[in-house]
């Protein structure tokens, strides 16, 4: 058995936006994250200057995480949005807002993420 610390999770600002931290796989009977044992994860953006310091950033983000050895595709949950960057020295500073396109309904409507540093 493979402990939970070591499992894979999807979900958030860090990989799929607009679902909750670890929002999107296998959950317990409480509707507890529990990970998988495969994930598959993938971001398009597109990053468009405004200005020197001002960009917006479009972007579609995919993923699911698996029980099984090898991902299960039919699980792929999608996440839409728009970003805004503004352009430091030390990197850009940055504010998302997501909607899981196709959300199960414990998911969110809406996922806010703020950082710094590129999404990816």
């Amino acid at each position: 058995d493979v402990p939970a610390d070591r499992r894979f999770y999807s979900g958030g600002g860090g990989s799929v936006r607009g679902y909750a931290y670890q929002g999107i796989g296998p959950k317990d009977a409480d509707g507890e994250p529990i990970g998988g044992l495969s994930f598959f994860e993938t971001s398009f953006e597109m990053r468009i200057a405004i200005t020197d310091t001002i960009g917006v950033v479009p972007f579609v983000d995919a993923g699911t995480v698996s029980t099984d050895q090898f991902p299960d595709f039919s699980g792929m949950k999608v996440g839409a949005g728009v970003g805004l960057r503004y352009i430091t020295p030390f990197g850009p500073l940055r504010i998302d807002a997501a909607v899981p396109l196709n959300r199960d309904p414990d998911d969110p409507d809406f996922g806010i993420y703020a950082g710094i540093g590129q999404a990816f």
